[in-house]
């Protein structure tokens, strides 16, 4: 799960809702009977991050305007899943499709205590992102990481973007510095680490785009 306070990698997330919360039960309902959500399996149905708003909005608007006059602290008493969809509206700044997938186990609770401390869980998943060299190096640090990721073999010789695993790539990046580890070559694939080192659990699908001429 994304850890950032701004999320601007992830573009399709996946959503768990629970069969035997209420609230999850209604927005589910209502994502079911959507004429523009896509279902995927029995369990589990696609939907646009601007209908999935649209929804929240029109259906939840009480229940938006109680989260705002709570103060954060007080969150562990009433939190709901429009809790946790709203802090993606709020945090998540690049979303493009929410896959919702609904979880039948009758056993769930939104808080559970760890060393006597409550806590609540939410399960955001990000499934895929894109990551633009040029928006985060010069010129001549992405010359240089070109080099580098053609040597890695993630990209080809003329090839400007490409698709890869989260995972997939931080190992090969490991490697490679096993070998090769000069100040300027750790120095800038510490910086790509860091950025997806949250994202390594979920492992979710980048979209690594190097020509700043792409219009994806």
């Amino acid at each position: 799960m994304y850890t950032k306070s701004k999320d601007k990698f992830s573009e399709i997330i996946d959503i768990t809702l629970y069969k035997y919360n209420s609230i999850d039960l209604k927005i589910w309902g209502i994502l079911t009977r959507h004429y523009n959500s896509r279902k995927l399996t029995d369990d589990s149905v696609l939907i646009s991050f601007s209908d999935l708003n649209v929804i929240i909005n029109s259906y939840f608007h009480n229940d938006l305007n109680r989260i705002d006059s709570i103060g954060d602290s007080l969150m562990h008493k009433e939190a709901t899943s429009i809790y946790f969809i709203k802090k993606i509206f709020d945090n998540m700044e690049n979303i493009r499709w929410v896959k919702i997938t609904l979880n039948k186990n009758m056993n769930y609770k939104r808080v559970v205590e760890i060393d006597q401390m409550k806590t609540i869980k939410f399960s955001i998943k990000t499934l895929r992102g894109t990551f633009r060299l040029f928006e985060h190096f010069n010129e001549h640090q992405i010359y240089v990481l070109n080099k580098i990721l053609i040597k890695m073999g993630v990209f080809k010789r003329g090839e400007h973007f490409v698709v890869i695993k989260t995972q997939d790539l931080l190992n090969r990046i490991d490697n490679y510095l096993n070998e090769n580890n000069t100040n300027e070559i750790f120095t800038l694939l510490n910086a790509i680490i860091h950025y997806f080192e949250v994202y390594e659990v979920d492992n979710p699908e980048i979209l690594l785009i190097t020509d700043i001429e792409s219009d994806i």
